[in-house]
């Protein structure tokens, strides 16, 4: 269980941004990657233990701490003020349902905002809950006008086939709900799930899948592993951000067959569920904003969705926010840091070539390049990556053709891509739509991003009222002009910030350009 007795130190940097100029956009349409100065922030050399900056409020069941993933998670824990939810969010004509960590007792009469937290590859939803919910009670500190019984909180929880126990079974391990279960990093790569299985009459059929993880059998386990490896070597393009993990590990069955037998349903269909819940003003008539936010393996999840949503209605409400992500769709095939012997690197998931996710032909009307590009370009997307982010992460060609590690993908993506795709309003710079931070000091560590300052506000505050509003008594993380405000200690169970520390930055009006530095430093113990 989580308590309050911490000391969350928030202190913001932001610098200012490097102007982006040169070439015009091609007038042919091609989407090239432009080699443009950029002035990042200086990495910190003295770095050397997340744990002693920014104490994790995380916790991991299981006999190997937070590496149980790669086994299977036994159990889901319970957190203060979470409920563990199994039937109130469902998608799909049969009513598959997802597990969701949601903020418990919440009046929907009262709520304007929804944030959805997606986890990274450790699948550690109730984790994901903790950080936003800290996140939102530190933004009740900066402004009169908000109030935690008007947020709601929702992660949801991806399974993996392994996760037995964690999703339910009977007693021979087998899936005995609606429960959504994927294999592996399958969620995170936007392929459908395994479960739940449905027969021709819509009755629940699931069958029994073993993950090489959990057999028992050597010779069995030894010869799918050989097989998976076999297979990986000439699919370096379904490289999942923590390379050795990626591999499919259910013995008897492919990939492909499992998934033709499931509900035929993706994580970003999960996605539209939540949006279609929270946007719903005949249950939640006060809603201003719902943001859909993904750290690491989330992160990407959350880039593919901008890529492929439909638009309708909801955009209007609807915020999107990726951090750390290990790769991102490139919309055409020209990259940063091109290579001669990767011959898989535009191919999805890291391009448009190859064959899609089976979301992209249930639900898109157009998917020409240039919809999917105009489709990006009007979505309002918040951008965050640590200094100290120099994982590789992905260490497939096709992920480095993009950037050596996390921050030089985003720092790519955002400052050499972005700026030049077609129809781009604001030629040449970054767009008005996009805005983009770097967490100084901060290695790759949801927790440190989620609770920062620039995290805090652009989950929790931007656009509380409504698009383009500002909330009284917000921090000046991110605002016009250079010198910005100052950022308060937040104290345990204290009311009002009783001690202040500075920052700087560049935010123009409406929403244009976040580019500098945030820095969290946390001391105590979260516990």
């Amino acid at each position: 269980m989580l308590g309050q007795g911490a000391l969350l130190k928030l202190l913001a940097a932001f610098s200012v941004a490097t102007a982006v100029s040169g070439a015009a956009v091609d007038v042919n349409g091609a989407l090239d990657v432009h080699d443009v100065p950029v002035d990042l922030a200086k990495r910190k050399s003295t770095f050397k233990d997340s744990k002693t900056l920014i104490p994790d409020p995380g916790i991991y069941p299981g006999p190997d701490g937070k590496h149980t993933y790669k086994k299977g998670w036994p159990e889901l824990p319970k957190v203060d003020g979470a409920k563990i939810d199994n039937e109130t969010f469902t998608v799909g004509k049969e009513g598959a349902t997802i597990t969701t960590y949601v903020t418990e007792n919440y009046d929907p009469q009262k709520i304007k905002r929804a944030v959805i937290q997606i986890h990274g590859e450790y699948r550690d939803a109730w984790n994901q809950f903790t950080y936003a919910s800290l996140s939102a009670k530190n933004a009740t500190k900066f402004s009169k006008e908000v109030s935690l019984d008007e947020i709601v909180v929702a992660a949801p929880m991806f399974f993996s086939i392994e996760d037995i126990g964690a999703y339910p079974v009977d007693s021979n391990n087998i899936s005995n709900t609606k429960t959504l279960v994927w294999d592996r990093n399958g969620w995170g790569d936007t392929d459908d799930a395994y479960y739940p299985v449905f027969d021709a009459k819509g009755n629940l059929a699931n069958p029994k899948y073993t993950p090489v993880s959990q057999t028992t059998s050597k010779g069995s386990s030894k010869s799918s592993k050989s097989k998976s490896k076999s297979k990986s070597k000439s699919k370096s393009s379904k490289s999942s951000s923590s390379g050795s993990n990626s591999k499919r590990n259910v013995i008897g069955v492919s990939n492909k067959q499992a998934q033709e037998k499931g509900p035929h349903l993706a994580s970003l269909d999960a996605l539209d569920a939540y949006v279609n819940f929270f946007t719903d003003k005949n249950r939640f008539p006060n809603m201003k904003t719902v943001v859909i936010a993904g750290f690491s393996m989330g992160g990407q999840t959350v880039n593919r969705y901008v890529t492929f949503r439909p638009d309708n209605e909801q955009d209007g409400m609807v915020n999107f926010w990726i951090s750390s992500p290990a790769s991102f769709l490139y919309l055409n095939d020209s990259r940063p840091a091109p290579s001669s012997n990767c011959s898989d690197f535009n191919k999805y998931k890291y391009g448009l070539d190859g064959v899609m996710p089976g979301y992209v032909n249930r639900t898109a009307k157009s998917n020409t390049p240039e919809a999917i590009r105009n489709r990006y370009l009007s979505r309002k997307v918040y951008y965050f990556v640590g200094t100290e982010d120099t994982n590789t992460g992905d260490p497939s060609c096709s992920a480095k053709t993009q950037g050596e590690n996390h921050i030089d993908r985003m720092d790519n993506w955002v400052n050499k891509v972005m700026p030049y795709m077609p129809n781009n309003p604001t030629p040449g710079k970054v767009p008005n739509t996009i805005g983009y931070g770097q967490i100084d000091g901060v290695p790759h560590l949801a927790s440190a991003v989620i609770l920062s300052s620039a995290g805090m506000q652009t989950l929790f505050l931007d656009d509380y009222n409504g698009r383009n509003t500002t909330v009284s008594g917000a921090p000046s993380v991110i605002k016009d002009g250079g010198d910005i405000g100052r950022n308060p200690v937040i104290e345990p169970d204290a009311d009002v910030p009783k001690s202040m520390g500075s920052a700087a930055g560049l935010y123009t009006p409406g929403f244009a350009l976040i580019s500098g530095v945030a820095l969290l430093v946390a001391a105590g113990n979260l516990w």
